[in-house]
């Protein structure tokens, strides 16, 4: 039991700072370089996104290699969902874009990470019930999601508040909505493990 939760553990360390500075460089950077005038400071600052995303891949790919075979098959199950959500979802957009139905620039190109993240997020929790384990994402055996959930929220909200400046009311309202709905969601967890835990000590006594 010790090396997983160290291994989860560190998992936690490597993988929130990473995931907080592509979160910060997106909302605080980016929108800074239209005033950028010197190529090869706008070239950097236009990759230094994917700088944070390698991070928070090496750590990921450190969890999965640190997990059993169990884990790993979980893993690769939701990798093998989300790849083929992403890759459909790809080709699909890409048949109504040469009909002419909807229209498509190069910036869609920076959803598909996230939207490759989520799909991968949802292919191991239906992976992992299935195998009768936890389903909780990236966490078994490590924090508790209501923690983690009560801290990307905070971290969303700091982003927003100290980039209030440069942020439009569209962007600062998203954070918002999106920090408070992490805040409720980690609320609604933190219900439920004290419910379980109050009812495991009550039918324990």
């Amino acid at each position: 039991m010790g090396k997983p939760r160290s291994i989860h553990r560190r998992y936690q360390r490597e993988f929130w700072p990473a995931m907080a500075a592509y979160v910060a460089i997106m909302l605080l950077l980016w929108p800074l370089l239209p005033q950028v005038h010197n190529a090869l400071l706008k070239l950097a600052m236009a990759l230094l996104p994917v700088a944070a995303v390698l991070l928070v891949v090496r750590a990921m790919v450190r969890l999965v290699l640190g997990s059993d075979e169990l884990e790993q098959r979980i893993h690769l199950i939701g990798l093998a969902v989300a790849a083929t959500a992403v890759s459909t979802l790809s080709l699909a957009g890409g048949f109504l874009a040469a009909a002419g139905i909807i229209k498509l620039d190069g910036t869609i190109l920076i959803w598909v990470w996230p939207t490759l993240v989520v799909m991968y997020a949802g292919g191991r929790r239906w992976a992992s019930r299935r195998y009768g384990g936890a389903a909780d994402v990236l966490c078994d055996n490590g924090v508790a999601v209501h923690w983690q959930l009560l801290f990307a929220a905070l971290v969303i909200a700091a982003v927003a508040g100290l980039g209030r400046h440069q942020l439009g009311d569209h962007q600062f309202g998203m954070l918002c909505g999106v920090s408070g709905a992490l805040g409720s969601g980690a609320l609604l967890r933190a219900i439920q493990h004290w419910r379980k835990r109050w009812r495991g000590e009550h039918e324990a006594s």
